[in-house]
């Protein structure tokens, strides 16, 4: 048997012998059906209710045409607070679509991406395909604050720390390995950009050498994947490939691009998940501090309690090389270095580990309503 690192090439049929060396850290041959994956949704978009979180909306994961659906929805049900974003194409050719939010009357203003005078924060959902509740997530946060900024201040729906922001959501950052994990492999992490001769090919003999983890593709502190022995490594075999050059993803050099345009950036999260965590800068190195460490561990620490007030569910706050592991590129140093965004997060959700990727859709929607709780308390805090 071949050995890879947390792989093990066998298939097992049974969903519960699936989920359990899921949890135990042993992925499963990427051939698995995704059907054979516990929780896996069959989702149906049908009529959405814009005017109210909508439970049956928001109690599902679903693919990538009903989120897209439902963005175009919440602008036309918005029109005054809330616009569609494109902003670029992936690697296979969709469109990365985002929305911004905002009070009525600023949406229509400035060029896109920049919409005048507010402060801007930054959600990005879920960059590794498997990572299914970092896009359900921004999703429910983009419907509240839909609500909120249509709302009357004596509404219960109305979130006062929110006026003067814009938020720009991007829910499915990489739309074609979140495709991958619906049609092929619910545990796939990378974008689906193909190398060399293979580009030209609709299927490839060894599937694990297509894709860039898009969150070391950053161009702060990047680093090419490291040569092992004297053979040149094949480009995208690596789980964690990096590139072979900064940006080299059409994902990450789109977001790069859109934040670049932004008036006044102050918040950036870094969807994710798992593991309850808030993890400011660095990511590159366990060794730096960030000028604004004081600050960003503070409003951390607000968040957490924030997040808790909700749902009682604990978050640890530290420094992202801390909380998991030295990793360049990341997207949460540039947007801090490159893009100047004092306040930059890698924001890990549920679980901490009994479902991890496959967390149940029982628990969208309080993962939804405690992330908000965060989202409200950073809008307010930082000034």
């Amino acid at each position: 048997m071949n050995h890879l690192p947390n792989r093990i090439l066998s298939y097992f049929s049974s969903p519960a012998t699936t989920l359990l060396l899921y949890t135990l850290g042993i992925l499963v041959c990427t051939h698995v059906d995704a059907a054979q994956i516990p929780f896996h949704s069959s989702s149906s978009l049908g009529a959405v209710n814009y005017s109210a979180i909508d439970d049956r909306f928001h109690s599902k994961y679903h693919p990538l045409f009903e989120v897209e659906s439902f963005l175009y929805g919440l602008a036309d049900a918005f029109p005054e607070q809330v616009r569609t974003v494109q902003l670029g194409h992936s690697a296979e050719g969709r469109e990365m679509q985002g929305v911004v939010i905002s009070t009525p009357g600023v949406i229509t203003k400035g060029k896109p991406g920049n919409v005048g005078q507010t402060k801007d924060m930054v959600i990005l959902g879920a960059q590794h395909a498997r990572e299914w509740i970092a896009m359900s997530t921004p999703l429910y946060i983009a419907h509240a604050l839909a609500l909120s900024s249509n709302a009357s201040q004596s509404s219960s729906s109305y979130l006062p720390e929110l006026t003067g922001w814009t938020v720009h959501i991007i829910p499915v950052p990489n739309p074609d390995g979140y495709v991958y994990t619906w049609e092929t492999d619910r545990f796939w992490y990378k974008t689906r950009q193909r190398w060399g001769d293979r580009k030209k090919n609709s299927r490839d003999e060894d599937d694990e050498c297509v894709g860039v983890d898009m969150n070391r593709n950053y161009g702060y502190k990047w680093k090419a994947e490291k040569k092992t022995g004297k053979s040149k490594p094949r480009p995208g075999c690596d789980h964690w490939y990096p590139g072979s050059r900064p940006f080299e993803a059409p994902e990450t050099n789109s977001i790069a691009n859109y934040v670049s345009t932004l008036n006044d950036p102050r918040v950036f999260l870094d969807v994710r998940s798992y593991g309850q965590m808030i993890s400011p800068p660095f990511s590159f190195s366990c060794k730096r501090v960030p000028k604004h460490a004081e600050d960003q561990i503070e409003a951390a620490l607000g968040a957490a309690r924030a997040i808790q007030s909700v749902h009682q569910t604990e978050y640890t706050v530290s420094p992202l090389c801390e909380s998991l592991y030295s990793a360049p590129g990341n997207a949460v140093d540039w947007m801090y270095k490159r893009a100047s965004i004092p306040f930059s997060y890698a924001v890990h959700l549920r679980d901490t580990g009994t479902f991890g990727y496959v967390l149940p859709e029982s628990w969208i929607r309080p993962v939804g309503e405690e992330t908000m709780g965060m989202i409200r308390y950073f809008a307010g805090w930082i000034k």
